[in-house]
């Protein structure tokens, strides 16, 4: 499978949808990026990304045979997150898992849950994953409660790991796995 193939119609659920990332959507994702209370959940600072760094990285994603980048949008069209699929490993059928919901006004509302599980239902059923990986800070409840909720397991914690507002946290390493695999 060619990860170019990413499906061109819209993955639906029953408030969200899910569609491949496009160059539209980058200016609104880099002010969510940028932004300190949505940042503060994500694998790196993004504080300083500008525009000319996030076009190369969406240049990377359209190149790469290995992740997939999607847009969340509500199902009146209204864009307010992205997911994607990193570092897909052919071979052994893994790959890691990041979301984020920019738009908070929409948090705590289910749209993260139903985009997480959509896009688990496309890396298994569709791409054949075995194991989906990703990791998460230990004070990012909201996150922990979706991602056990969709079916991730804790796999292992790496303590004071993570740097954040002037105190070491643990990261929690969390897998899914499909049942039976």
């Amino acid at each position: 499978m060619n990860v170019r193939d990413i499906p061109q119609k819209k993955m639906m659920g029953r408030k969200t949808l899910v569609r491949k990332l496009e160059a539209r959507d980058l200016g609104q994702s880099l002010l969510w990026l940028k932004d300190p209370e949505v940042n503060r959940y994500l694998s790196q600072d993004f504080a300083n990304l500008n525009k000319k760094q996030e076009d190369q990285w969406f240049d990377f994603m359209k190149r790469s045979k290995n992740d997939q980048a999607f847009a969340i949008e509500t199902k009146s069209g209204h864009y307010i997150g992205n997911c994607a699929l990193h570092k897909i490993n052919w071979f052994s059928k893994t790959a890691e898992f990041g979301i984020v919901i920019g738009e908070k006004n929409y948090w705590d509302r289910g749209y993260g849950t139903e985009a997480v599980n959509m896009i688990i239902r496309y890396a298994v059923s569709i791409l054949g994953l075995k194991s989906i990986r990703l990791n998460v800070y230990e004070y990012n409840k909201r996150a922990i409660r979706v991602y056990h909720k969709c079916g991730f397991k804790l796999k292992k914690i790496l303590k004071k790991d993570h740097y954040y507002h002037r105190r070491y946290w643990d990261t929690l390493v969390m897998e899914y796995r499909p049942r039976g695999k």
